[in-house]
């Protein structure tokens, strides 16, 4: 048998370098973990890019709202599954971890976002604590998820329009580079922060921050089934 394979491998031409590139992305996931996350990040932002295009939407608010309510949705999603996992009534873990993945941890949204915003000139930053606490004041009512930004800034829909288009289309692609839904706020968040980077010189950083901030919290709180 090990004869066979030792054969099999030789007359395959191609076995050696594709075994080389795989023990290569093996050797970068260990000095990055993040490497999937980032790799995610990517397609997630060139995805979301050519649907917005393939729909003749081409504002950049447009993409940081569809990117910043899939990072807010992909936080409540982590935060149930934690709380699923460890066998605990969701109410239990999903303030604390939504905390936690919205603005406490390193790579949060809140963390990413305002390091693009900051390194893009952004002196002014819009509150957290007053959007989240904006989010909570108006759930289940008519102005919950509607982004307070001047109206030349709107977006083309609301952040819920775009996490009802992007998430079933999405998620399959999130859980193919990453696979633990931990580390799916890192992966949306990411694309988040390379979405500022790139409408720089179309929108004001401190407005793009607003916008980002405005479409991810409250998706976070959304009540929204995909299954």
């Amino acid at each position: 048998m090990a004869l066979l394979k030792k054969l099999l491998a030789f007359r395959d031409p191609h076995r050696a370098a594709r075994e080389s590139l795989h023990r290569q992305a093996i050797e970068r996931t260990r000095l990055d973990p993040l490497q999937n996350a980032k790799a995610g990040s990517r397609e997630l932002i060139r995805i979301v890019s050519e649907q917005l295009h393939s729909r003749g939407d081409t504002r950049p608010e447009s993409l940081l709202c569809a990117l910043g309510a899939l990072a807010g949705f992909a936080c409540q999603v982590s935060a149930r599954t934690n709380a699923f996992a460890h066998g605990m009534p969701q109410r239990d873990y999903l303030a604390e971890d939504l905390g936690l993945l919205l603005f406490g941890m390193e790579y949060s949204v809140w963390g990413l976002v305002a390091g693009a915003a900051r390194h893009n000139g952004c002196l002014q930053f819009p509150e957290p604590a007053e959007i989240w606490a904006h989010v909570g004041k108006t759930v289940g009512t008519p102005e919950f998820g509607i982004p307070r930004v001047p109206g030349q800034h709107a977006a083309r829909q609301l952040p819920a329009d775009y996490l009802r288009l992007f998430w079933p289309m999405l998620k399959p692609v999130i859980a193919r580079y990453c696979s633990n839904p931990a580390h799916w706020p890192i992966m949306c968040s990411l694309a988040l922060q390379q979405a500022i980077e790139k409408v720089q010189g179309r929108i004001d950083a401190e407005m793009a921050m607003r916008m980002a901030l405005e479409s991810a919290l409250p998706m976070a709180r959304i009540h929204a089934d995909f299954s």
